[in-house]
């Protein structure tokens, strides 16, 4: 493939959750989640990564799985399991009654991301990937400063 290629896919973004709502929508992005919830109906799993520590609430995202459910094991969805997931952000439509009744809006349910890659996070230690992203854009801001 030549490099800068029209067709070249999108790089994705390394954002944590809580970053999610800062970006515009059609941003292709990478995220790191623990499962929440499964929604099998609609296609979709809550991630929430309690970062930074002293967020609150903790942050959310629903992800749409639907692109990637069939290459997908039921277990790998169990809430406590840590994922990576690649998407693009997506703008939602208005909760139902039913869902705003039960709290499911938090004012981050107005967008998700649409998964075209999950995949687990067993290998990952959490703590070490908040420090190396936190790190990652240090030197990313150094670089910037410096070129100005």
């Amino acid at each position: 493939m030549v490099e800068g290629a029209p067709n070249a896919p999108a790089p994705s973004k390394l954002i944590f959750i809580h970053e999610v709502a800062s970006l515009p929508a059609a941003s292709k992005v990478r995220l790191l989640g623990c499962i929440v919830q499964y929604d099998a109906v609609r296609g979709r799993i809550l991630l929430e990564h309690a970062y930074p520590r002293n967020a609150s609430p903790t942050p959310r995202i629903w992800v749409d799985i639907n692109l990637v459910l069939e290459n997908v094991r039921p277990p790998f969805l169990d809430p406590g399991t840590w994922i990576n997931a690649t998407g693009y952000i997506r703008a939602s439509t208005p909760p139902t009654r039913k869902e705003s009744v039960k709290g499911l809006q938090n004012g981050h349910d107005t967008i998700f991301v649409q998964a075209v890659l999950i995949w687990d996070a067993i290998a990952v230690r959490i703590e070490d990937y908040e420090d190396i992203l936190e790190e990652q854009r240090r030197v990313q801001r150094q670089i910037e400063s410096d070129r100005s």
